[in-house]
Parts: C-alpha cells; sequence; structure tokens
C-alpha cells in the first residue's frame, strides 16, 4: 500500500511539475538495481546476506548550479543467513530512509556526473525465519540501524537525440541514470542474542533507472 501511494504521489507530481517549470531546478528518479552485501563476522558468528534485487526512489532539490540535496526511499528483499552453531535463515524486507548532498562537478547538454554523501537508516523486517532449513519461531524482531550513503553516477539525455523520441517536447527533461551506491551499517541481529557479530555490514548497489528534470 505504501509503495502504491508513493509511486501515485510521484506520478502526480511528475505531471504537474513538468508543466509549470523548464529549470531543472528539481528532478525524481526511479530506479533498479543489484545488491551485493559483504560478510561480517564476530562474536563466533558470520552472516552472509544473499545477493538481491533493489527498488530504489530519489528526489532532488537544486540550490546552486551543482549542489542539490536529495531524499531517497529503497526496498530489497533478501536473506539474512547466520552460522553460529546452527546455521539460521532470515528472509525479509529492507527499507531505506536516507538523505544526501549531491555534488554535479561537471555538466554539459547531455551529461552531468555527480558524487554524493549522507546517511539515515535501514529498517529491517523479517518475516520467514529457519533453523538448518526448518521453518522455527526464533523471537526475530524488526531492527533500525543508522546507515553512511555515498556513492557516485551520471545523467545522460540520451532521450533527446534518438530519432523519433526526441520530437516529443518534454524528451530532454528525462535522463537515463547510471549510478554506485554504498551504504555502511551495523550488521543486524534481529535482537537474537546469538546472532550478534557487532560488525559493519556493507551493501554495493549498482542501479539504473530513469530520471525526471523539471
Amino acid at each position: 500500500m505504501l509503495r502504491k501511494a508513493c509511486l501515485i504521489s510521484v506520478a502526480l507530481f511528475l505531471f504537474t511539475g513538468i508543466s509549470r517549470s523548464q529549470d531543472n531546478r528539481y528532478d525524481i528518479g526511479l530506479n533498479a538495481g543489484a545488491v551485493f552485501s559483504k560478510q561480517s563476522t564476530g562474536n563466533g558468528t558470520t552472516l552472509t546476506p544473499t545477493k538481491a534485487g533493489a527498488f530504489i526512489a530519489t528526489a532532488r532539490v537544486r540550490f546552486s548550479p551543482r549542489s542539490s540535496i536529495e531524499v531517497n526511499y529503497a526496498r530489497v528483499k533478501n536473506s539474512q543467513l547466520y552460522v553460529s552453531g546452527a546455521d539460521y535463515r532470515i528472509q525479509g524486507l529492507i527499507s531505506e530512509f536516507t538523505g544526501a548532498y549531491v555534488f554535479s562537478f561537471l555538466q554539459s547538454d547531455k551529461l552531468e556526473p555527480f558524487v554524493f554523501g549522507g546517511g539515515g537508516v535501514l529498517v529491517f523486517n523479517p518475516s520467514i525465519t529457519q533453523i538448518d532449513t526448518m521453518p522455527s519461531s526464533i523471537g526475530a524482531r524488526r531492527q533500525t540501524k543508522p546507515a553512511f550513503l555515498y556513492g557516485a553516477g551520471v545523467d545522460y539525455k540520451v532521450f533527446s537525440i534518438l530519432p523519433i523520441i526526441s520530437r516529443f517536447q518534454h524528451s530532454s527533461n528525462v535522463a537515463l541514470r547510471l549510478q554506485y551506491r554504498g551504504l555502511v551499517y551495523k550488521a543486524p541481529s534481529f535482537d537474537v542474542q546469538n546472532l550478534f557479530t557487532g560488525a559493519e555490514g556493507h551493501m554495493a548497489e549498482p542501479s539504473i533507472g530513469l530520471v525526471v528534470k523539471f
């Protein structure tokens, strides 16, 4: 329900915003990506998150030619695999709520590369839990972890040079966004004592998507 409401709000904002402004002060991006998380070890426990896909929504406000502020919402469904005497598997949803400062160090008619850094939280919501591949209740609870966000990317206005698409009035306001995002956080334990590692986790998120500037 929350995801549908966000998408509807984004769509309405896009259609009204494009018709009113053409100064590229704002942009809204939707990206799909892959998530690769590093293994964490500590207190006799090893945590190996599974690879997964991600949905990322971003809104930016530009307050100078090179500087912007962005807010992000992302969702990842994966499993956290723990080895701690037995094999534990906690499947669930990770929700990201972050903000960042964005510096666009070069701008041209077609390309805008950028770097960014900021922070926020990751919310780990468990759903299915297993011990040694058998469904088991282990008392896993939702955890919220502070996270540091960093990354880089580029917006490429490829649609303004394509023969047919370039005929549309607002084709120059749509760009292809390629970016790499990294998130550093404390590995979750879901408040299960023997799953606590005390180690840092890291998610690497290469992604591709569309951004509308208005």
